[in-house]
């Protein structure tokens, strides 16, 4: 009866579907690590990325939550499971949410620091550290869960761990450990969105403005030339565009948590996307990498698709200009808050 009444709690069919999510999200988070391994062993500049970087370390953090997940999905195998091993999965999940959160931030931080102000020096500086302080705070942070807690066991028909001590304490520790630094994560990544989002509109808004010609470009009509300012527009927008999908991911996924155990009372509907939604990370994250835009030059040498290009000798012909190299590292260089301008 038990195992008939129980095999999924009160998910039910949901915890079913919950499987198949944690299972591709698995599936995803190894391509991407796979990829990025690949990718950065032929080209050791690929690593210098940020964002691209980041994306390795995000999906191991995936693929932990999701495989405690499908254990959790598994109400036979989790009432198996003594006190210290239920700690140590929980531990994980909760680090490995907030390693991907925080190293969401990061991605949100240095567009915070390269396109909304003049800090990208700053970026440059602390951008190797990143991963390694996000790995630190998730798993220190969170680890409390380990000891602090009276009694901790597995229940079966509401398909959580059950922590037996005093409710206010629970509620202060669990603040103090995981939602409060997840809150203000969100918080902080939803107003780097907004603002990135002005500097961007403004700045495409202004850009035509503030770029401009040599003479003799009007006078001969050449559009080449002139093409540069457009593109580098262009550029701007998509690749910022793309970098702003990072912190996107664990807003969208995170929030239904949040609200769960924000709530007094949980719907079902709440307790049931508080519980899908972050299942889907790996999947999400893995789309979000596909548009990367450090990994835009390698896919197109692995599916063999042309580049249209801007070459340098393009515009060597003209008089007096001196315009430098014609790719961008957008995410590492470029700043938004600089006028964009080409000297005759």
């Amino acid at each position: 009866m038990a195992n008939e009444s129980y095999s999924h709690g009160i998910l039910g069919r949901w915890a079913v579907i919950g499987h198949g999510f944690n299972i591709a999200s698995i599936v995803s988070s190894g391509f991407v690590i796979g990829a990025v391994v690949s990718a950065c062993i032929r080209n050791r500049r690929l690593y210098n990325s940020p964002s691209f970087r980041l994306s390795a370390w995000i999906a191991a953090c995936d693929t932990v939550y999701s495989a405690c997940q499908l254990c959790v999905f598994e109400n036979a195998y989790m009432r198996t499971l003594s006190e210290t091993r239920l700690r140590i999965i929980h531990w994980l999940m909760s680090a490995s949410t907030m390693s991907f959160v925080f190293m969401s931030v990061s991605v949100a931080l240095h567009l915070l620091l390269t396109m909304v102000t003049p800090f990208s020096h700053i970026a440059r500086r602390i951008q190797p550290w990143y991963e390694y302080v996000s790995l630190f705070l998730g798993f220190i942070l969170t680890h409390p869960i380990l000891y602090i807690y009276k009694m901790l066991q597995w229940s079966s028909r509401a398909q959580i761990f059950h922590i037996y001590d005093d409710p206010t304490y629970y509620k202060i520790t669990s603040w103090l450990t995981k939602w409060a630094w997840l809150f203000a994560a969100c918080v902080f990544m939803f107003i780097v969105l907004v603002l990135t989002i002005t500097k961007m509109c403004k700045s495409s808004k202004n850009l035509k403005e503030q770029m401009t010609y040599p003479a003799h470009i009007y006078d001969s009509g050449d559009t080449n030339y002139m093409s540069l300012g457009h593109m580098t527009k262009q550029n701007i927008r998509l690749v910022t565009i793309r970098l702003m999908l990072y912190p996107v991911v664990p807003i969208l996924t995170q929030i239904w948590v949040l609200s769960a155990n924000m709530s007094a009372k949980c719907p079902m509907w709440l307790y049931v996307m508080a519980n899908l939604v972050p299942a889907t990370q790996g999947m999400i994250n893995f789309l979000v990498f596909a548009f990367n835009p450090a990994w835009d030059n390698l896919r197109r040498q692995l599916f063999k698709k042309k580049r249209t290009s801007v070459h340098v000798s393009e515009f060597s012909t003209l008089k007096g200009s001196s315009i430098g190299s014609t790719h961008f590292d957008l995410e590492a260089d470029y700043d938004l808050s600089r006028p964009a301008t080409l000297k005759n």
